[in-house]
């Protein structure tokens, strides 16, 4: 780190700018996806953002059929999607992270990234992976533990929860339906993360208002307040195949409160700044790593 670097993160103190783009994504469009992605990154970070979050899978869309027994959009047979869908995913050295990578290392900031990563050691494997891009390049690469419904058919999934440092604090990543699993939050801040991020496709039937408007607002307060961390939730907007993609994204500080929201579905930029001290003064009054009994739990398998 150079002493220009330093001095910037000095002047900056704990506190840190965020944006979260709750954004429209068009179904297999990836230029037209990836330079909305690569310029709403860019005027942010331009902007005096240190971090911005995109949603999960927003260069492909989401994969069809949405849910069990729909049909899939436009004239493709399930075949024909899965070889168009794997067409439009991309190696890590694919141009999505390389120009994005540019822009973080250009304003010295950081993003987190929903991408359909062509990767691993079988070919024609597929990772729902949220990618950390910092001034340096690839920081960390998460890949979705707990695949939802049809993702099964498309991605592995992944086996670690990985915490990245950064100079406001170390980083987990989540995508979607892994907040439904309380274990992933607690594993990342037990591995250290005072800041972990959300990134989601999460849709209803577009006929269909949602049963809970505030679903996402609880869902991340809970997490936020059981683990003391800043809980950042960027979910994308749009339709898709007759599904209205549900937005609501939202930031919780380590006690619960809400600090910036976008109570709606329509493509919007939330911003935000964090005071990080907040982990550790909420922290030092509810003693959670030091009050747990994992003792107790470990042994645990029903009633007696």
């Amino acid at each position: 780190m150079t002493q220009t670097d330093q001095n910037t993160i000095k002047d900056k103190g704990n506190k840190i700018n965020v944006a979260l783009y709750q954004m429209d994504i068009t179904s297999l469009e990836i230029v037209k996806n990836r330079t909305k992605v690569v310029d709403l990154a860019e005027q942010e970070l331009k902007g005096g953002a240190d971090l911005v979050v995109f949603p999960e899978l927003c260069i492909t869309g989401y994969v069809e059929p949405l849910v069990p027994g729909l049909t899939i959009s436009g004239d493709h047979s399930f075949s024909s999607f899965v070889e168009a869908y794997h067409a439009a995913s991309e190696p890590i050295s694919g141009p999505t992270i390389t120009e994005l990578s540019k822009i973080a290392s250009k304003y010295q900031g950081y993003i987190v990234v929903g991408l359909a990563l062509r990767e691993g050691p079988v070919e024609g494997h597929l990772t729902n992976s949220s990618v950390l891009i910092g001034p340096e390049g690839v920081l960390s690469v998460y890949r979705k533990v707990h695949l939802w419904q049809n993702e099964k058919h498309f991605f592995e999934p992944g086996r670690s929860f990985p915490v990245t440092k950064t100079w406001f604090g170390p980083l987990g990543m989540q995508v979607c339906y892994d907040i439904r699993f309380p274990e992933v939050t607690r594993a990342l801040a037990l591995g250290g993360a005072t800041i972990v991020t959300n990134i989601w496709a999460s849709f209803r039937e577009d006929s269909t208002p949602p049963a809970d408007p505030d679903q996402f607002r609880h869902r991340v307060f809970t997490r936020a307040q059981e683990n003391g961390v800043f809980f950042l939730s960027c979910n994308r907007v749009g339709l898709q195949n007759g599904y209205r993609f549900m937005g609501r994204s939202v930031i919780c500080g380590p006690d619960g409160q809400v600090v910036g929201e976008i109570a709606n579905e329509e493509e919007a930029v939330l911003r935000a700044e964090l005071n990080m001290d907040r982990v550790a003064q909420y922290r030092s009054f509810v003693n959670l790593a030091n009050d747990r009994r994992p003792d107790v739990y470990d042994g645990f398998f029903g009633l007696e």
